[in-house]
């Protein structure tokens, strides 16, 4: 099995899965393997089926295919990057265990969200953030993630899917909020996430750092597990798959990358 990470600017992608006549994160990754390893069926799995407009440091493939002697996993990175638009690039390329799944044995990920909280944003990250001109309070806005921090039944924040799920819980390591030159950034990091459940919780705290709503009422809204009860998501814009987590302690030393549209090696 072919493992890889993959980061992208999500700006002008309709989400990382294949839809019929749309610009895709999948489509173009998957169009070009094919060709490169002479695979017309080959199909990818990814750890995050992120939105459109959502961008990714750190999203995880796996595919099948054979392994040919000269095609080594460095030389299929590199020709990708070589083939693919410049808002795609593969960042590391392997093999793993034959029935390694970048979906299901993932134990956990991070997001980052960026909310530009200023009068404008420098035009070389706007297409990165979210713009929020009123003035927004940090402390209030840490006291209410607070709350989220556990296993809790997060119907409130989530946008119900086409498809059933079991349930609605689901457990939250960190809820962070920070600011920095501007920027407020949000870290959450969780076992799994609810559809649009990220963008859910940072709409939430931004109505309760914009004075909206007091800190502690998010417990109100948690115990009413419905969507009505939370305020507005944010847009996709903001949002950054940060990292995906393969070992199950790996979140506790995670440090996430402020800006997370900043250089990284």
């Amino acid at each position: 099995m072919w493992h890889a990470t993959v980061a992208y600017d999500g700006t002008a992608f309709r989400g990382w899965q294949i839809q019929p006549n749309l610009r895709t994160v999948q489509g173009e990754l998957q169009k070009r393997l094919r060709l490169l390893l002479g695979q017309p069926e080959l199909r990818l799995t990814a750890t995050s089926r992120t939105d459109t407009g959502v961008h990714a440091l750190d999203q995880h493939i796996n595919f099948a295919a054979p392994c040919s002697p000269d095609l080594s996993p460095e030389s299929v990175r590199r020709t990708l990057n070589r083939w693919l638009p410049k808002d795609v690039q593969v960042r590391d390329m392997g093999f793993a265990q034959p029935d390694f799944s970048a979906r299901y044995d993932s134990v956990g990920k991070a997001y980052t969200y960026v909310v530009y909280n200023g009068e404008k944003c420098h035009p070389l990250f706007s297409r990165f953030v979210w713009p929020m001109r009123r003035e927004l309070s940090v402390p209030d806005m840490q006291e209410a993630a607070a709350h989220l921090v556990g296993e809790h039944d997060f119907s409130s924040f989530a946008v119900n899917p086409k498809r059933e799920i079991a349930t609605n819980v689901r457990r939250l390591f960190r809820v962070e909020v920070s600011a920095r030159n501007g920027f407020v950034f949000f870290n959450v990091v969780g076992a799994s996430f609810l559809y649009k459940m990220v963008r859910s919780i940072v709409g939430h705290l931004v109505y309760v750092g914009r004075g909206a709503a007091r800190p502690d009422d998010i417990i109100g809204v948690l115990n009413a597990r419905d969507r009505s009860a939370a305020a507005a998501s944010v847009p996709g814009v903001g949002l950054f798959l940060a990292k995906v987590f393969f070992e199950k302690d790996e979140w506790q030393t995670y440090e996430p990358q402020l800006p997370p549209f900043g250089w990284q090696d």
